[in-house]
């Protein structure tokens, strides 16, 4: 919808929403050889102008939203919920690591504030959607055979340094391939978002396979296996789509909410250990199990030692922000919950049993913008119980719209349109 009728404010403020949103994802998925490019210049400041963009498009949007729609309950949360975790923040963290931490979950600020001018202006966008992931995908094949130049260089930022490209290896000594992406897991989780949405709006059955055989293919180098679970778990959902029935669909996200919430919970009541005899089972499984044994029980000692167990720490007391600034107490959370738990400390369960019951309310087979949120919701609950997603570009800002569009009023029951790109 081009909303030619609107007001010219609106109609601009939203196409530099989109502006903001295409640059930051062509960035994203051109993030090593352009850092590099950018770096060899002298002009490594650069790269960080579409964040703020991004920063400008959220102040702009969040103070005019009241004045076209109407203040609500939900505004108010909105407002004063991260103004909450700001000032906890400064009670057990420096002011500059509190705006790191501001600063690292800028996307999915941007997420939250202006995810629906994203999904109502979702013709404009989905034409870009198959170039970026042929970019994401193609730069990681192509990095089977060739080594880029920009694997494994850094820059600073003023006192900072700054990894431009990580270059890093799994166990065996396999090297993780990120293509023309910053690291192998931003890589993974682009051509994983990207061929959802392709996918979801292909007519053709056999393009379908084709595109979801070529993303496998492109996902399994980076060695992301929190990625390729999302991937198999989603294969069926996405190939076949409307030959499953609604019901069982409906009730996955909260099961896959309330098994990722259980999982650093439950290292609060129980030991777990991780005795195989098998090599690669035992290596398939350690990360895992780090997880369970030492990272989530450390998330734990970090939010009741350095922090409130009931208030949390603030933004930027667990995840990047501690990397430069708190970096003996280190600890990258991975899990969705955990992480804002550390944030918000155990009064943000509260909100975490709201959104996952309002999943409930997607009906993917009824619309196609039901569908795709219900597919961003899905990878986000299945990669988010192994990974820090907030801190991950791209989810970052899928993680904050579909928790708009989760938190927002229930969605009218449109009659099905034909959104096919492909």
């Amino acid at each position: 919808m081009l909303l030619i009728g609107w007001p010219v404010e609106v109609r601009t403020r939203e196409g530099l929403i989109l502006l903001a949103a295409g640059s930051f994802l062509l960035l994203n998925v051109t993030a090593g050889p352009v850092r590099w490019i950018l770096s060899q210049a002298g002009l490594s400041p650069l790269i960080y102008a579409p964040n703020l963009l991004m920063l400008a498009c959220v102040a702009w949007h969040t103070a005019a939203e009241p004045h076209t729609r109407g203040f609500s309950a939900l505004t108010l949360i909105a407002w004063l919920a991260p103004v909450h975790a700001m000032v906890i923040g400064l009670l057990f963290l420096s002011p500059v690591q509190l705006a790191m931490g501001v600063y690292v979950l800028l996307p999915f600020w941007f997420g939250l504030s202006c995810g629906p001018v994203l999904l109502r202006r979702w013709r404009n966008i989905s034409p870009f959607i198959g170039w970026f992931w042929l970019i994401a995908a193609g730069g990681v094949l192509a990095n089977v055979v060739v080594t880029f130049p920009w694997e494994g260089f850094g820059y600073s930022v003023g006192n900072l340094e700054v990894d431009g490209s990580r270059q890093w290896y799994a166990g065996g000594g396999n090297k993780r391939l990120a293509g023309f992406s910053r690291a192998s897991f931003d890589a993974a989780v682009q051509i994983q978002l990207l061929a959802l949405l392709m996918v979801l709006a292909c007519r053709s059955f056999t393009l379908r396979v084709l595109i979801w055989g070529l993303s496998l293919a492109a996902i399994y180098p980076t060695n992301s296996k929190g990625i390729m679970l999302v991937a198999l778990i989603m294969t069926p959902i996405v190939l076949l789509q409307h030959r499953l029935p609604q019901s069982p669909l409906r009730v996955l996200p909260a099961l896959f909410g309330v098994l990722a919430l259980a999982l650093p919970l439950s290292t609060l009541l129980f030991t777990f250990d991780s005795q195989f005899n098998d090599p690669k089972l035992a290596s398939a499984t350690f990360s895992f199990f780090d997880r369970l044994n030492r990272m989530w029980p450390e998330a734990w000692e970090l939010l009741h030692g350095d922090g409130n167990l009931l208030l949390g720490r603030g933004i930027g007391g667990i995840g990047t922000g501690q990397t430069y600034f708190e970096s003996s107490r280190f600890n990258a959370g991975d899990n969705l919950f955990m992480y804002w738990m550390v944030v918000y400390g155990l009064s943000a369960i509260p909100g975490f049993a709201l959104i996952l019951a309002r999943t409930l309310r997607l009906r993917p087979l009824e619309s196609p913008e039901q569908f795709r949120v219900y597919a961003l919701v899905m990878a986000t609950l299945i990669y988010g119980s192994m990974t820090n997603i907030v801190e991950n570009a791209v989810f970052a800002l899928v993680c904050g719209m579909v928790v708009r569009y989760l938190c927002s009023r229930p969605p009218r029951r449109p009659r099905m349109e034909p959104a096919h790109v492909c």
